[in-house]
């Protein structure tokens, strides 16, 4: 058991590596490898998270129960079981573990008995990558069945760096411009049964698949990319009617709009899954949250995707060249760019006439 003035050190060192220039995933598997040093566990996940819905979305993992995933996120979004990422989220403090949830009577979690017992999994500690902004990511850490369960200090760890990892989350979200050379993809649409077993899909929504972040592993394990279940079973639940939807970046860098409906008809039950290019107005909200930008930056970003010049600007919201200038230098800090065709590259999803935030 690690001693109080090692879990110090390790809440310091990871506080310093959210801060760090490393890309996302190395701060990721760095941060994974300390947590595991200190609290101990061999495996475990860590998906992205829109936050504005609190869907999970592609992340790295490292855990034996790939071909029970979707099941998974079924069962921890239907509504019905403990410590669901969402539920997490929405905590005064984002972390628990099932031992604690559940009384230490696992088997009350459908999700541990129906998969993660199978696997030799035994208690699972959690954790919402939660700042100020919103939820990014969740970590999940597994024990083995013979193995300790997660104390109330591990939870207290994993609390203390809950914000500032949330940030690097955020930070990281952004990634590169989309690639110029790739062509526009159609809409696609998958039909699910009510077990969330594919029924149909178009070539569009195999294309779509295909371009999410880990679409081989997904494909190997004979499952479509997982930010479709827990929005499918939300959208069959009727309990999420307004959250059956999230934005993921494809590998390519285009923003894809994962989209859930129940459909009418005979096939009562029956889930419409619709995959797209995000539109403009979704990408500008969710990257202008993401760069942590004024509601007054926002405006001189809309502005300037419209393509406003500064004079124009100052006309438009009625401030000095001077302030628009201050704006521009912090928006260009935020976003990590030097010029103003950098922003619009880096919201290039949102090129088209973005109309501009009241305060």
């Amino acid at each position: 058991m690690a001693s109080a003035r090692e879990r110090d050190r390790c809440r310091e060192r990871l506080t310093r590596l959210s801060d760090s220039s490393l890309d996302v995933e190395s701060i990721q598997r760095e941060a994974i490898a300390e947590l595991r040093r200190v609290i101990g566990f061999e495996r475990w996940c860590w998906p992205f998270a829109d936050p504005r819905t609190l869907i999970p979305l592609s992340g790295i993992a490292e855990h034996d129960y790939g071909p029970g995933l979707p099941r998974s996120l079924e069962l921890e979004y239907s509504g019905d079981d403990f410590m669901a990422m969402g539920a997490l989220a929405r905590r005064t403090v984002p972390v628990g573990s099932l031992s604690a949830e559940t009384g230490r009577d696992l088997a009350r979690s459908p999700r541990w008995d129906e998969i993660l017992r199978t696997v030799g999994i035994g208690d699972e500690a959690a954790l919402a990558c939660r700042d100020a902004l919103g939820c990014w990511g969740w970590i999940k850490a597994y024990r083995g069945s013979d193995d300790p369960v997660f104390t109330e200090d591990d939870l207290k760890l994993l609390a203390a760096v809950g914000p500032s990892l949330g940030s690097a989350l955020r930070r990281g979200i952004n990634g590169a411009a989309p690639t110029a050379d790739v062509p526009p993809s159609a809409p696609g649409v998958i039909v699910l049964d009510r077990d969330l077993r594919v029924v149909a899909w178009t070539a569009g929504a195999r294309n779509w698949a295909e371009a999410l972040p880990a679409a081989s592993i997904f494909a190997a394990w004979g499952m479509l990319p997982a930010v479709v279940y827990p929005a499918a079973a939300l959208a069959r639940s009727g309990r999420g009617a307004h959250e059956t939807h999230a934005l993921q970046r494809a590998v390519d860098g285009r923003w894809v709009k994962i989209e859930a409906a129940p459909l009418d008809g005979e096939d009562g039950g029956r889930i419409a899954v619709v995959l797209r290019s995000a539109a403009p107005a979704e990408t500008f909200e969710l990257l202008c949250r993401a760069y942590a930008l004024t509601t007054r930056e926002r405006e001189v970003v809309a502005a300037m995707i419209a393509g406003a010049d500064t004079h124009a600007m100052t006309k438009r919201l009625a401030i000095s060249r001077h302030t628009v200038q201050d704006h521009l230098k912090s928006v260009f800090a935020k976003v990590g760019v030097r010029s103003r065709r950098e922003v619009l590259a880096r919201f290039s999803n949102a090129t088209e006439t973005t109309s501009t935030p009241r305060t």
